[in-house]
């Protein structure tokens, strides 16, 4: 089997409303898809969930658009890659590396449309490609973004109606705003619940941090990357209870050797973009096993592409034992859930994924698992 086209093109889903964060300053909901076409017939799918405006400690990471993705794509790895046997992954990371530096997100996209691939072309799902499941259930955590306190405890309520028993709230742009967020939500929602706040590096200081933290550690379960680099989390960590956990701080396995050794963190959060796919994120996760550090897999909440992916990772890394925030992915008529994991109101795939408990796993099937619906994928294809 030889790889013989990439196809790569944007697109957009329908929010159910408005998602923001600390420092994000464009909608979420755009993807570039794409496709790994091959002599036998078979193609893997994959998707990049770039945002210009995130990005890792100090500027070293990030700062991909939809077009920069495609553009990448078309003029650099694919023409590396044509011929190849698709299912020599660590090769195609080889020829990656030797005609291009950083951009992450286009490299994960051809990344997981490789791994869709291999497990089709071996008629195995991805996870146990991987090593096979260490979970049934990937666990979600539902995403409140910075709104009103009163909007971000109903949406907490109707979250937990759902079933769902995690949450990420999003903070970083006013503390006295995000202090009363989470108590409120913690009243509403009771003790039994994972209350993480995510400042996205929105405070600045690990003093100032731990001002915020303290005041409300009887309230928090963890905080996800309140200041802006390694060094201030390794001192924040000296100066609160509040378990910490790695977001912008570690894109790579550098960036976790780096967090390990200077104590940095409790726990590491993953994203497949920002290591540069699949297998590369399996290194920041062994780093982080060693180590004892937990593991999710997140992202910028992805269409049923890139959370695929994100669920096979989920059940076949050991290390990937948190809650995380992912889409629970289905289309339009199909959302088993109000609320709760439900970000897009409509997706590409023709069915919904498996979900029970508050928590999800991929469909069932080779690769990814995926069924496209190829005529709402074009009906959401962007002209950019």
């Amino acid at each position: 089997m030889k790889i013989t086209e990439i196809e790569a093109f944007p697109f957009r889903l329908p929010t159910r409303r408005d998602f923001s964060w600390a420092s994000l300053l464009v909608p979420l909901g755009g993807f570039v898809f794409v496709e790994i076409k091959t002599d036998t017939g078979l193609s893997g799918f994959g998707e990049a969930t770039p945002l210009p405006d995130w990005g890792g400690d100090n500027g070293k990471h990030g700062g991909e658009t939809q077009q920069t993705v495609i553009d990448i794509i078309q003029s650099t790895i694919a023409p590396a890659l044509i011929g190849l046997d698709p299912t020599r992954i660590e090769e195609a990371h080889i020829r990656i590396d030797k005609v291009l530096r950083g951009n992450s997100y286009a490299r994960c996209a051809v990344d997981i449309a490789l791994h869709d691939l291999w497990g089709k072309a071996f008629d195995q799902p991805v996870y146990r490609l991987l090593g096979g499941e260490v979970r049934e259930w990937a666990p979600i955590a539902h995403m409140i973004g910075i709104m009103p306190v009163e909007e971000a405890v109903e949406e907490a309520r109707q979250a937990v109606a759902d079933g769902i028993r995690n949450f990420q709230i999003k903070g970083g742009l006013d503390p006295e705003r995000d202090i009363a967020t989470v108590r409120r939500i913690r009243e509403a929602v009771g003790e039994d619940v994972f209350l993480r706040l995510d400042a996205n590096q929105g405070y600045h200081s690990a003093k100032n941090a731990a001002r915020i933290l303290n005041g409300i550690s009887d309230c928090l379960n963890m905080v996800e990357q309140p200041v802006r680099d390694i060094d201030a989390l390794a001192e924040l960590r000296q100066l609160t209870s509040v378990d910490v956990i790695a977001d912008e701080s570690c894109w790579d396995a550098f960036d976790a050797l780096d967090l390990v050794r200077k104590g940095a963190s409790d726990a590491i959060s993953i994203y497949l973009a920002k290591a540069g796919g699949i297998a590369r994120a399996r290194r920041v996760a062994a780093i982080a096993g060693a180590a004892g550090l937990p593991c999710d897999v997140n992202g910028s909440i992805e269409s049923a592409i890139g959370t695929a992916a994100n669920m096979h990772f989920a059940l076949g890394v050991p290390e990937v034992s948190l809650a995380s925030v992912n889409a629970i992915s289905a289309p339009a008529g199909q959302a088993s859930h109000k609320v709760g994991g439900y970000y897009y109101t409509d997706d590409v795939i023709e069915s919904a994924f498996p979900v029970k408990g508050g928590g999800q796993r991929p469909p069932d099937g080779p690769g990814l698992g995926l069924t496209l619906d190829r005529r709402k994928l074009e009906s959401f294809r962007e002209r950019l």
